[in-house]
């Protein structure tokens, strides 16, 4: 398998050997930005703690809430194991508020007048547009490529959100979407064979 020596994933430059992947940091977690005149998607994450505010851990807004906001997540289909003691359900009631203090916000900035879904759907199309730029890197930039003849294979636990919008936005026509998606990362983790790699000069 092709390896790189010496990479760098949003913006922090590595020396060690690791398998040839382009990462861009955009996913579920990513936090939401304004900066006064523009919408920016990462590259910092909430992670899983605190996550993003619809966790009930006082996180900051992210590419997870925009979803809550959009209806693309239902707290009702979700289970009950957020909050300081893990027991509540997302809060959507906590996401609207933020919205809506953000929409204020952009408004009073930039005279700009959105709903806060209208921001909710600016902030997807950053993200869906940092994920299809990667994929382009990779592929239409390294290579003589046409993407419409490839299948979208997405693993993480957004993916089955953005995969068609992904898709849609890099004019390809499948999405295969891995029963354990959800934790596939996790999972090949898991199956990975331990491997040493030294080096000396001579």
């Amino acid at each position: 398998m092709e390896r790189a020596f010496d990479t760098q994933v949003a913006g922090v430059r590595m020396r060690a050997p690791m398998m040839s992947i382009h990462t861009v940091a955009a996913g579920g977690g990513s936090i939401l930005h304004f900066d006064g005149a523009r919408y920016r998607v990462g590259p910092d994450s909430a992670g899983a703690n605190p996550g993003p505010a619809s966790y009930r851990r006082h996180g900051p807004l992210t590419v997870t809430d925009c979803n809550v906001m959009l209806g693309k997540i239902q707290p009702q289909f979700f289970p009950p194991v957020f909050g300081a003691n893990g027991d509540a359900p997302l809060d959507a009631g906590e996401v609207r508020r933020r919205f809506g203090a953000l929409a204020l916000e952009i408004k009073n900035r930039t005279g700009d007048s959105r709903t806060p879904e209208q921001v909710a759907e600016g902030y997807i199309d950053i993200a869906v547009g940092n994920m299809a730029n990667a994929i382009k890197q990779i592929s239409v930039c390294s290579a003589d490529t046409t993407l419409t003849e490839y299948t979208l294979c997405c693993f993480g636990g957004a993916a089955g959100q953005h995969a068609c919008l992904v898709a849609d936005a890099l004019g390809m026509t499948r999405v295969f979407i891995h029963p354990l998606a959800g934790v596939l990362s996790a999972y090949g983790m898991g199956l990975a064979d331990i491997t040493a790699m030294r080096e000396t000069a001579v």
